[in-house]
Order: C-alpha cells, then structure tokens, then sequence
C-alpha cells in the first residue's frame, strides 16, 4: 500500500545540494528549537494577520502553492492522524472538513480551484491510489486502464490533470473534463501532468523512447492536441506552471547536470539566469506573467526571486543570511516563503515579500500570536493576501485584518 505520494521521474534530478539543513549549517548552525520572535508595534497601515490553526495539530503537514483560495479556503494534509497516515482536509473559511478515502486509509491533496474543488490521490480498499475530485463528495477518477493515478492540478471549469497507469503499465498524463479521463499522450515514454489553467492548457513532463530523456509539453484541450514537445536548453526540461495567458516556466537541466529556469512565451523558451551561481529554478507564476523562483549565489547559499520575463531580481534575506526561498505568488506580486535568520543558531522564519516592502519576517505580522507560536515557512497566498503557513506546531492560515 502508498502512504505516500510515489515521486516522477523528474524529482531524481532536483537539487539536494541546497537543503535547508545545509544552509543552516552555513549559516553557522543546525536547526534549533525556535524561539518566538517579539512583536513590535505597527503603525495602523502595516498588514496584519490573525491565526486560524488547521489540520490536526502536528508538527507536520503539507499545503501546495496552488491550493488556497480567496476568502480563507485552504486544502491540505496532515500527518497527525492515528498512525501518522496522511488525511486530507478542507478548511471551508469556518469550518474544516475531513476529506475522508476511497475506502483505503490515507489520503492527500495536491491542488485545489478557486471554488474550493479538491484534487489529490487516495487509498483505496485493493490498496492501491487513484486520483481524486471533492466536490463535497470524494469521486475516484479512475485510471487508464492500468493500476493507480494521481491528480496534479485542478482549474476553476473543474477539469483535472495528472498522471494515470495505461493497460501497458506506462504513465500518461490525462485530462478530467468532469465526465471522463483523456489519455494525453506521450513523446514516447512516460508523461506526467503536473499544470493546467482556466483556458484548458496542460503543461508537465513527457518521456521520450525509453524514457532516455524528458522536455516539457504543452497539450492544447481547446484544439484536442497532439501534445507539443516545447524543447529544451540542454538535456532535459520540465514544466511546472503556466498562466492563462500561456506563459509556462520550469527548468532545465544542463551538460554537465546544473539546473537552469527557463520562461516560455509564444513560442520561444528563455534561459532566465541565476543570481551568479550555477543554479536557478522556478515554483509560480502569476496571471501577469511574474514568476517566483529560487537561485544560488555566486559567494554560496541561496535567494529567492521575481523574474518579469525578462529580468531575475533577489526578494533578499532576513538581514542577510545566506537563506531565503520564494515559494508563490498571487496576482498582486505577493510574494510568499522562508528565510533563515543570520548568525549561530540560525531559525527558518516564514516570510513575504513585495516591491514595496521588500523582505517581512511573518512573524512580526501576527497580531495576537499564540504563546510560543514560531511561523516557520509559507507555503501559498490567495489572490486576497491571506496565507497558508507551517508552524512549529502544525499549519495554519494567516487571515488578514481587514
């Protein structure tokens, strides 16, 4: 049985090299108990937020970039449930619900739209995973014709994309249109949906002959495909987000193994650079086009960043220490992530970032913090500024004052 999500191909060549613990490390130290930041006074125009505690009080949980909406909705799962098994939940705006199984004993979610429609995997009774929808009922959305599935992302009309086992036991991404599963296709070999925005536009990760190598793809719904090989800046290349306009942005990996983000636009796919080291990657792009990511530096360690299309600018660092990454953004160009502060002892401290403000330690923004509460990452940002959080006790949602 899964009780956790099997990884893609493509994590394999993810970077290890800049872990957080490492970082730390460089900082001067390993992780240490946090202890709570004070909380300065703020002047009436300074944003603040108070805490709502989601999940089941852990010291674990997860909450992807795309799966908070406006008003305070957030899907997430946990592990503090009997057994430590994942269970996916839904935190309405007032109430949280447990998502429940397929009659299995875990579940977990990926993504979630803007109406508050949920998609993940889930065990299932055979002890096997298939891809979910939750529209206040779990639907299995079944395979393609092989053994297990997972949904990747979810778009406002409701449709889903992932990946699906084939009767000959190979993945392909698929497309939920609300009715039935489509079999998009390959370049070859395996192929993983891993985005879609509101136009029906999927982007992700094909295979090609032997699964030998891997570029992002582009598969158009609206025209009924075939899936567009979009090439690659080296060896290999996957997509990971496009916005309604078609702007899609990923990496790729070079000769010689370094990893390089990469902004697509009609028709043309751009390097977009580091910040002076060897290595730069996305996470998010918004409806404008901004897209967030995360680059070394040249003296070492690591900064998150904006990158308009044409120009990557470091979000900076919690007085300059060598951490900081940039995990999503909303429409406003709210940026959100983490940071380690500086010196010995060195904590991770969940940040924001704008143009106008530059880098805030969240949690100088909190404004009755629980006794003890240290806000470690943030994970998502709804178009409306509320955010979703890991803490040292667990997730939770920072919901703005109005």
């Amino acid at each position: 049985m899964f009780t956790s999500r099997s990884v893609p191909a493509h994590a394999a060549f993810r970077l290890a090299a800049f872990t957080l613990a490492v970082l730390l490390s460089a900082c001067g130290g390993g992780y240490h108990d946090p202890v709570p930041p004070s909380q300065p006074d703020h002047p009436a125009s300074i944003p603040m937020y108070d805490v709502i505690p989601l999940g089941t009080p852990d010291v674990w949980g997860d909450i992807t970039r795309h799966s908070i909406a406006n008003g305070g909705i957030v899907a997430g799962t946990s592990w503090g449930g009997p057994g430590g098994t994942a269970q996916a939940f839904l935190y309405n705006g007032k109430t949280e619900v447990a998502l429940g199984t397929l009659g299995g004993s875990f579940s977990q979610v990926w993504a979630m739209n803007r109406c508050g429609r949920v998609t993940g995997w889930s065990g299932r009774a055979d002890r096997l995973a298939h891809a979910f929808l939750y529209d206040g009922v779990m639907h299995d959305l079944g395979t393609l014709g092989g053994s297990e599935s997972s949904g990747e992302a979810i778009n406002s009309c409701g449709k889903v994309t992932g990946w699906a086992v084939t009767a000959s036991g190979q993945s392909h991404a698929f497309l939920y249109d609300g009715a039935t599963m489509r079999d998009l296709g390959s370049l070859g070999g395996a192929s993983y949906g891993l985005a879609i925005n509101n136009v029906g536009q999927v982007v992700g990760q094909a295979f090609g002959p032997g699964n030998a190598w891997f570029h992002p793809f582009l598969y158009d719904s609206r025209t009924g495909g075939p899936m567009q090989d979009l090439g690659t800046l080296g060896e290999s290349a996957l997509a990971v987000d496009i916005n309604d306009a078609g702007q899609v942005v990923g990496w790729n990996r070079r000769p010689g193994g370094a990893i390089r983000g990469f902004y697509y636009q009609a028709g043309v796919m751009r390097d977009a650079g580091t910040l002076g080291g060897a290595y730069s990657e996305f996470m998010d792009i918004n409806e404008s086009g901004l897209a967030v990511g995360n680059s070394e530096l040249a003296e070492g360690g690591q900064r998150g960043f904006v990158y308009d299309g044409k120009t990557m600018t470091s979000i900076g660092s919690l007085n300059g220490s060598l951490f900081s990454e940039a995990v999503a953004v909303n429409a406003g160009g709210l940026v959100v992530g983490s940071s380690v502060t500086p010196g010995p002892g060195g904590e991770q401290h969940a940040i924001s970032w704008t143009a106008k403000e530059g880098i805030v330690d969240l949690n100088q923004r909190m404004a009755a913090p629980p006794a003890g509460l240290v806000l470690v990452k943030a994970l998502a940002v709804a178009d409306d500024g509320n955010i979703a959080v890991r803490t040292n006790r667990g997730l939770a949602l920072l919901k703005l004052r109005r």
